[in-house]
């Protein structure tokens, strides 16, 4: 039997709901639900995500997608809705290619979804969340209690740490349980000259046995096409008292970004450190030369194949203690390797902003902290909140890393105007 004829034992009233079906799916997919549109800042955005408040519409994350006005061929371009619980929620999306200071780009939303270029994942392994871009690792979040290498001293062993960081070439740039510093295992946060109840105690040198930083439990993971989400709590342990007890419990949101090009010159991701007590206990931290969000470079990376740049244009040799808007580390394992590195873009609304970066005279760490510049506390019922962003590229510290601080410190104005039904 032909293919005509097997339409011919079809019911006309089968094949007319067919055609009306088939076309309202292509009318829903040409449906504009509405426009929105932002203006670049003083700096050029390249491939940086934009956000927009969405009024009550109803719609959730994986409805709608954008097409830019502008562009002839129409191209499809992800977009995520974020639900907030206490605010409106936003539509995120990454403006392909560069926007020119000062321009505004159009875009139509739309009802359906994109793919993105490439998908994100988040992979649960024996001891990690590994987040993926396409095949390729971006970091592991360790939740799992790592035991050191011999012969180490097990004390050394932690979670709560991120580690590896990839750059988008392969190439790891941070380190686990270093032989000359230990403690000082991959991307971390904690507090060095503290005081609890009474107790001087330390959240940064484990062996100290005063105190660490451990994993709690997993409160979220979400993937999208635009971004990827874990949110994890840390425990800060006090351990000077009779028994162990948490001082404060720490909230990570880590959210890994996806540009919309195949192969970017640096991943990027952002951290919300949210620190409360965890007793009506406050903690005290007098001044001290560092503690805080920190990364120990590649394993191999020695003062002599190592450099660090700020905002500031100041390197190792006068930037410690500066106070800076970001930070670079980059470092090659012997001359003759390429370089790779990795960035620390502070948040303007971040405590004592912008807050002094220590850096170590040999050794490849730096730590943005406020500590330096004198006493203060984290009080019960008063959440101590940090924001930072994060880029890990092959090479050395990117030229444009300022200009993506202007758009991540000062956001480009987006606007949204629906569709009326």
């Amino acid at each position: 039997m032909t293919l005509s004829q097997n339409w011919l034992q079809i019911p006309l009233f089968l094949i007319l709901i067919l055609i009306s079906s088939a076309t309202n799916q292509l009318a829903a997919a040409e449906e504009t639900l509405g426009t929105v549109r932002f203006t670049a800042g003083k700096s050029a955005l390249e491939n940086e995500p934009v956000s927009v408040e969405l009024p009550e519409t109803g719609f959730t994350a994986e409805q709608v997608f954008l097409i830019e006005t502008a562009d002839a061929e129409r191209t499809a371009i992800p977009a995520q809705i974020e639900k907030q619980k206490q605010s409106a929620d936003l539509l995120w999306w990454i403006p392909p290619g560069k926007t020119a200071a000062g321009k505004t780009r159009v875009f139509q939303i739309r009802a359906g979804s994109a793919s993105p270029r490439q998908e994100l994942t988040i992979k649960e392994t024996d001891k990690a969340y590994q987040i993926m871009i396409g095949d390729r690792p971006v970091l592991s979040y360790n939740y799992k209690h790592i035991e050191p290498p011999k012969p180490l001293d097990p004390l050394y062993g932690r979670s709560a740490h991120i580690h590896p960081l990839w750059t988008p070439g392969g190439k790891i740039v941070s380190d686990e349980f270093p032989p000359d510093h230990a403690h000082q295992s991959g991307q971390f946060l904690a507090f060095t000259k503290a005081v609890f109840e009474g107790r001087p105690t330390n959240f940064w040198e484990i062996k100290s046995k005063k105190g660490r930083v451990r994993f709690k439990n997993l409160v979220t993971k979400q993937t999208g096409p635009v971004y990827a989400d874990l949110i994890v709590t840390q425990e800060h342990v006090d351990l000077t008292g009779e028994s162990e007890t948490p001082a404060l419990l720490e909230t990570w949101s880590i959210r890994v970004w996806n540009q919309p090009v195949k192969d970017p010159d640096f991943w990027m991701y952002d951290i919300t450190s949210d620190l409360r007590c965890a007793t009506e206990s406050p903690l005290k931290l007098p001044e001290y030369h560092y503690g805080g969000m920190a990364i120990r470079g590649g394993r191999g990376w020695t003062k002599e194949n190592c450099a660090f740049l700020n905002s500031n244009g100041k390197t190792r040799a006068n930037g410690n203690h500066d106070r800076a808007r970001w930070c670079d580390i980059s470092g090659r394992s012997d001359p003759s390797a390429p370089w790779s590195g990795f960035t620390i873009l502070t948040s303007p609304d971040n405590f004592r902003f912008p807050e002094p970066v220590r850096i170590h005279p040999s050794m490849p760490y730096m730590v943005f902290t406020p500590c330096p510049l004198g006493d203060w506390e984290i009080d019960p019922g008063k959440p101590h909140i940090s924001q930072y962003r994060f880029l890990v590229h092959d090479g050395p510290a990117l030229a444009r890393t300022d200009a993506i601080w202007q758009q991540y410190a000062n956001p480009p104005k987006a606007s949204i105007q629906l569709t009326a039904p």
